[in-house]
């Protein structure tokens, strides 16, 4: 599925420089073919993006017999499962044939509810859709690691700045304003790109709630539909005591009531 995606990505690539190219000679279709490489390569990194990692000795104690229960059920055992520190009920699914869970859930989760809450994420990575999250993880990662990548410097810049005021010394402060001229320039390079990815990320985040909901889909095919809306209630009470009612969660509790019937 993965590679068919990239084999479309790569024909629509190649058409989009060709029309840029025409537009903005030389460097038009170096733009196109260059920030398709770069989200790409981002894309690959997503396990660092995301902070993906193995279970704990802990966690995998707790999520390995729902994990084989739901994989029975799916049909399939090929999937891995992997960790990533959240918490939120559900985690932004890796491409390819990993799936993630939250810590949150992995550690907090009665067995029945992780065990929905794992068919939910299966649902993400299972067919098609297995090629829709490989090309959300790529709208999603650049506008991530760019975002990184403008924050760093000038976090830099204000620890310089402390030490700077610390020291009492000139050195100090000049220090400081050399890193802060390096962020600068950092910035002019990847503001742009970064305005971009952001804006593209953005968009794919309108179609969320459509992603959520069939993943909750699958989850109700696998016969697990009353615990997961189980879990997405707790989740919503949970979220009621300490900030504004969490409407996505409301929208996907409402989505599978009536699924459920």
């Amino acid at each position: 599925m993965i590679g068919v995606v990239l084999v479309f990505e790569a024909v629509l690539v190649f058409f989009l420089a060709v029309g840029l190219h025409v537009v903005w000679p030389v460097w038009g279709g170096g733009v196109a073919v260059g920030f398709w490489t770069v989200s790409l390569l981002a894309t690959l990194g997503a396990r660092t993006a995301y902070g993906y990692r193995e279970p704990t000795v802990e966690e995998r104690g707790r999520l390995e017999q729902p994990w084989q229960d739901v994989q029975r059920r799916a049909g399939g055992d090929a999937y891995r499962l992997v960790v990533t520190e959240s918490d939120a009920l559900n985690a932004c699914t890796p491409f390819g044939r990993s799936v993630a869970v939250t810590s949150h859930a992995a550690r907090l989760l009665p067995p029945v509810r992780l065990e929905a809450v794992l068919a939910h994420e299966l649902g993400h990575a299972v067919g098609w859709q297995a090629g829709a999250a490989f090309v959300r993880a790529q709208v999603l990662v650049p506008s991530r690691v760019l975002t990184w990548v403008l924050r760093a410097p000038w976090s830099l810049v204000v620890s310089m700045w402390k030490r700077a005021v610390a020291w009492h010394r000139p050195i100090g402060f000049v220090l400081a304003l050399l890193v802060a001229v390096g962020a600068m320039a950092v910035t002019v390079v990847v503001v742009l790109p970064a305005g971009v990815a952001f804006v593209v990320a953005s968009a794919g985040r309108v179609v969320a709630g459509w992603w959520e909901a069939r993943a909750d889909a699958a989850g109700v095919r696998m016969g697990l539909g009353a615990d997961l809306l189980a879990a997405v209630e707790h989740r919503i009470e949970d979220a009621d005591r300490e900030e504004p009612m969490p409407m996505p969660l409301v929208r996907r509790a409402q989505g599978l009531r009536r699924r459920l019937g």
